[in-house]
C-alpha cells in the first residue's frame, strides 16, 4: 500500500479513490474527473486502464486544474491498486456484472456508483456503498463526500461488500 502510493504522489493523509475500466464513453470517466473538482483537494483519483477516450480524460483533468489528483498509471495489475485504494468508484452508463465492483468489493472497500443494472443488483441491500444518479457528477462527487465524513461507515460498508460478494466466488458459482 505505502510503497504504490508513494511511487504515485498519495500522501498517507490522502484518500484514493479508484476506477479501473476501459476509457470508453459506457465507463464514463468524465464524471469522476468533474466530481473530483468538487472534492478536497486530499482526494486523489486513479483511472487504470486504455483505450479511446484516455487522452481526453488526461485533456479534462488539466483543464479542470487536476492534473496533479488524476492518476493515470495505464493497463496495471490491479491487485496492488486495490490495496493502495480507499474507495471504489465507478461513473458506468450500463454494466452486466461489474468485476471491478465485485474486487473491489472482495478487497473491502466501500464503492460509490452510478445508479445502473449491475451496480444497483451488487450494492441495493448488501449495504456495501452509496449510488447516485448516472452522469451527474455534483451528485456522485455528494455520495463521495458522506464517504469522506463518516469513516465507520466507511468500514462498515466494507466489511458488507466482503460478505456480499461471498455469492460470486468461483466455488459457489460452480
Amino acid at each position: 500500500r505505502d510503497a504504490l502510493r508513494a511511487e504515485w504522489g498519495v500522501g498517507a493523509d490522502e484518500v484514493l479513490l479508484l476506477y479501473a475500466a476501459e476509457f470508453s464513453g459506457r465507463k464514463s470517466q468524465q464524471v469522476l474527473i468533474r466530481a473530483l473538482a468538487r472534492l478536497p483537494e486530499r482526494v486523489k483519483l486513479a483511472l487504470p486502464g486504455q483505450g479511446a477516450l484516455r487522452e481526453d480524460c488526461m485533456a479534462l483533468a488539466k483543464e479542470l486544474g487536476l492534473e496533479d489528483r488524476v492518476l493515470f498509471p495505464g493497463q496495471v495489475q490491479m491487485a496492488p491498486w486495490y490495496g493502495a485504494a480507499d474507495l471504489a468508484v465507478s461513473a458506468s452508463r450500463s454494466e452486466g456484472l461489474p468485476f471491478n465492483i465485485m474486487e473491489a468489493m472482495y478487497c473491502g472497500l466501500p464503492v460509490v456508483a452510478s445508479r445502473v443494472k449491475g451496480h444497483t443488483d451488487l450494492l441495493e441491500g448488501s449495504g456495501a456503498g452509496l449510488l447516485y444518479p448516472y452522469g451527474d457528477w455534483a451528485a456522485c462527487a455528494g455520495r463521495i463526500q458522506d464517504l469522506l465524513l463518516d469513516p465507520e461507515l466507511r468500514e462498515q460498508m466494507g466489511q458488507r461488500g466482503r460478505q456480499a460478494v461471498q455469492t460470486y466466488t468461483l466455488d459457489r458459482v460452480l
